[in-house]
């Protein structure tokens, strides 16, 4: 398809017509019966007023049984002054000495869940009273002897070094002559873009192109002679903008398009976000602005190929670093069309491409299945150095 020619003056833009937590445990309700033998409450083994001290869960001390009178039976409370739990139970100090300080520990252990030992909060007994003053004390086990250290296993080899993935930067250039004249710039826009090199989009947004608003058209010769469509995809910078050629400005005497006509080497009629980005005026009589040279796209993601509709022979080619300058296909050397696709003897969806790029850099993809459908090829040209 093509585009025309824009506006000459500084404002004007020329329309182109081509391109749980866990239950706290229940308080004792008393810290253990005070034994009827057991001297007075006040000091009796009535682990007593301090057994109801703290909540079983967290095992509050038990009541000091320290200055009671003896207790016959060793109290079944604070006597035995068990302490249970992990909050230290009550310290059976100088309490009532217990016939049966054995029995005395396991009360204590049993103490852990029904809270019947004054202070018995854990479930582990950690300092009993000493054996005539409560109960018997327990001592944790004895450490165990640590295992043979074992010897190390032999060092493994290392694997295979995988093939594939993208190879480093390689020095890129561009044909001379290609090298651009002195710059004119004219603007236009494509509300429904379908380009000379046959990239499309919408709203004047291109895809698979570096920037999308930021796109714009090379003087050719004419629709049916687009000689110049080598540059297709290729991207020029004008100051820090980065632009990329989608389009033709035909300068036969039907298309007149005279800017293009005038300066056929250095031209560039550019999208009116591309001119705005690069800082430069829409209008070829204002010789003075910023030059324009090819550089390499700085495009994100791989190369995009796509069978054109109704045509399964033939393919375009976008989103590249540089322009591509040949294509094989299934042996089949492809020819550029005045549109922008390669133009293949037989129909290729399918087969295995190899494209070469204007700097001899080679890659190999698979062309798609689809008419009119992108496909991401998964590969991509090294970077440039």
């Amino acid at each position: 398809m093509r585009r025309c020619l824009l506006g000459l003056s500084l404002s004007l833009l020329a329309v182109a017509s081509c391109a749980p937590v866990p239950p706290s445990r229940g308080n004792s309700s008393t810290g253990g019966q005070t034994s009827a033998s057991g001297g007075s409450g006040g000091n009796g083994g009535a682990g007593g007023t301090g057994g109801s001290g703290g909540t079983s869960a967290s095992g509050g001390a038990g009541g000091t049984a320290g200055s009671g009178g003896s207790v016959a039976s060793g109290g079944s409370g604070g006597g035995s002054g068990g302490s249970a739990g992990s909050g230290g139970g009550g310290s059976s100090g100088s309490g009532g000495s217990s016939p049966d300080a054995a029995a005395d520990v396991s009360q204590a252990r049993d103490a852990s869940d029904s809270g019947s030992k004054g202070g018995g909060g854990g479930t582990s007994v950690q300092t009993g009273g000493v054996t005539g003053g409560g109960g018997a004390f327990v001592t944790g086990g004895g450490s165990g002897a640590g295992g043979r250290t074992g010897s190390g296993g032999t060092s493994g080899t290392g694997g295979a070094t995988g093939t594939g993935g993208s190879t480093g930067p390689t020095a890129c250039s561009f044909p001379s002559a290609w090298a651009p004249g002195s710059p004119t710039y004219t603007t236009y826009s494509l509300p429904n873009p379908a380009t000379a090199c046959g990239y499309t989009g919408s709203n004047n947004s291109i895809t698979n192109i570096a920037v999308s608003a930021n796109y714009a058209a090379i003087p050719g010769q004419s629709p049916s002679n687009f000689d110049t469509s080598s540059r297709c995809g290729a991207c020029v910078q004008i100051g820090s903008a980065v632009i990329t050629i989608v389009d033709e400005c035909p300068y036969d005497a039907a298309s007149n398009n005279q800017p293009c006509a005038n300066n056929p080497k250095g031209h560039l009629d550019l999208s009116t976000t591309g001119a705005g980005a690069a800082g430069v005026k829409g209008d070829p009589a204002l010789k003075s602005q910023a030059a324009w040279k090819f550089v390499p796209c700085p495009i994100n993601g791989n190369v995009v190929v796509r069978l054109k509709n109704g045509n399964s022979n033939e393919m375009y080619i976008e989103n590249m670093i540089l322009p591509i300058q040949a294509v094989t296909c299934a042996g089949q050397a492809g020819s550029r069309t005045s549109y922008g696709a390669w133009h293949f003897g037989s129909n290729i969806p399918g087969a295995s491409c190899d494209l070469t790029d204007v700097s001899g850099r080679v890659i190999t993809v698979t062309a798609g299945s689809t008419q009119g459908q992108n496909l991401d090829t998964g590969k991509q040209f090294p970077k440039c150095q």
